[in-house]
């Protein structure tokens, strides 16, 4: 097979191999035999059926089959030619037929473009103290406390701490909320025996106007909804609220006892309990320490690098980046936002690009410090994966992600935490008072 590389600049390629007339008959007649020796026809036994009648059969399949073989030949023909070559995708290959019974092989690639890597030994990081003091634990108790408090019935008037039970209905401009918007819009038609945390500061008209009232009042609120209200007709309007309160409950929070901990950690004194608890804050601080160390060394590399990519490699980034600033937007509230994806986009071609080069380094990295990762760790992250998705067929598992093509990358991701790890380790660690660590 005669093949052909031509770069059209530092990162995009086109692969064209040529088989001739004789070497596809001969690949043809190969995929024909092996087909003849395992297919099972009605009427023959296995490996007896004629070539006419297997054609009948399977032509189709040998005609794929051909194609598959001369696309991955022309690949292997080009990292032998090309050692030096680094790809970042292996291309989608059209096979065609040419005159004469040849077959022409083309494909698109992107490739990485050389670059020198920065210094990565000796990484300037901070971090912060792990130790965890009395007063810490204290709050981590105090914060499970208040998780476990309830919510009791008093005859008082409310306060800004209390819950208050009430029903309601809503109007806006004096008509109806539905009859405002012109359809139904659930909740904000009103409720019955709806709790309400005078807390809330979502609509904090809403919830100033019931301080001070008792079971059995009436009040009539009015709230403006914020510009961001997620139903379009009531943005920014002033929304009247009909309430009648039928209950103020009062927050109650328990002692700090080991009872009060009995069914998270059975059988253990207080003590028990402030030991665990500083145990685990500790960890998490640590925890948090480690990604800190991860980020400032990702970040520091990034300013050091500056090379072209591809630019389909950084659009496709570019779209991940949005979505997910965008579905971050959605979790905080922001939904003009949302609604408006390109109003991110510069700023997510700017994270992609420095993440994509990052992302490059830390391979380049590997290489030079033979790093690698064993079949037995990705079998193990593989196996990890289909457990914690409730797959219990690993191998049926496996067979999803290679259909998915998603192997490799998972092979990646386990290579670069590697050597993360060891970027870390080299890092010149100083404390967050000035001293240094390491």
């Amino acid at each position: 097979m005669e093949i052909t590389l031509e770069k059209k600049n530092d990162c995009e390629a086109t692969l064209n191999a040529v088989a001739t007339a004789e070497e596809v008959q001969a690949l043809r007649k190969k995929m024909l035999a092996s087909y003849g020796r395992s297919a099972r026809v009605a009427g023959f036994r296995p490996g007896k059926a004629p070539t006419s009648v297997l054609l009948k059969h399977y032509g189709k399949d040998i005609e794929e089959s051909v194609k598959e073989q001369l696309a991955d030949e022309a690949q292997r023909e080009m990292f032998k030619e090309h050692r030096d070559l680094k790809m970042l995708n292996f291309p989608d290959i059209e096979v065609k037929e040419a005159e004469g019974g040849a077959y022409e092989v083309h494909g698109n690639l992107m490739l990485l473009p050389s670059f020198e890597l920065p210094e990565y030994e000796g990484i300037e990081v901070t971090e912060k103290n792990t130790e965890v003091s009395d007063e810490e634990v204290q709050e981590a108790l105090q914060k499970f406390a208040e998780v476990s408090a309830t919510r009791e019935p008093v005859e008082r008037a409310a306060t800004a701490e209390d819950t208050v039970v009430m029903d309601f209905k809503t109007s806006v401009e004096g008509k109806p909320t539905a009859e405002f918007c012109g359809k139904p819009v659930g909740f904000m038609e009103g409720r019955e025996d709806y709790r309400l945390s005078l807390t809330d500061t979502y609509v904090p008209e809403l919830c100033a106007g019931l301080v001070g009232a008792v079971s059995g009042d009436h009040r009539d609120i009015t709230a403006k909804l914020p510009d961001n209200f997620p139903i379009a007709e009531l943005k920014g309007k002033e929304m009247q609220f009909a309430c009648e309160v039928k209950q103020v409950l009062e927050k109650r929070v328990p002692e700090i006892t080991a009872e009060l901990f009995e069914e998270v950690m059975p059988g253990k004194s207080l003590d028990d309990v402030r030991a665990a608890t500083r145990e685990s804050i500790k960890v998490a601080k640590e925890h948090m320490n480690e990604t800190s160390k991860a980020d400032q060394i990702t970040d520091k590399l990034a300013d050091q690098l500056s090379f072209p990519l591809p630019e389909r490699l950084v659009e496709r980034e570019v779209e991940n980046v949005v979505q997910r600033k965008v579905y971050a937007a959605i979790q905080a509230g922001n939904f003009e936002a949302s609604k408006n994806p390109d109003s991110f986009r510069d700023e997510a071609r700017t994270e992609a690009v420095r993440a994509l080069r990052v992302y490059f380094a830390l391979q380049e990295i590997a290489d030079k410090e033979n790093i690698s990762v064993s079949d037995y760790e990705l079998m193990a992250e593989v196996t990890r994966m289909a457990q914690s998705e409730g797959e219990r067929n690993v191998k049926a598992y496996i067979r999803k992600l290679q259909k998915q093509r998603r192997i490799t990358g998972i092979r990646l991701g386990l290579l670069t935490s590697k050597v993360m790890e060891l970027l870390a380790k080299k890092a010149k660690v100083t404390a967050a008072d000035g001293s240094s660590e390491a």
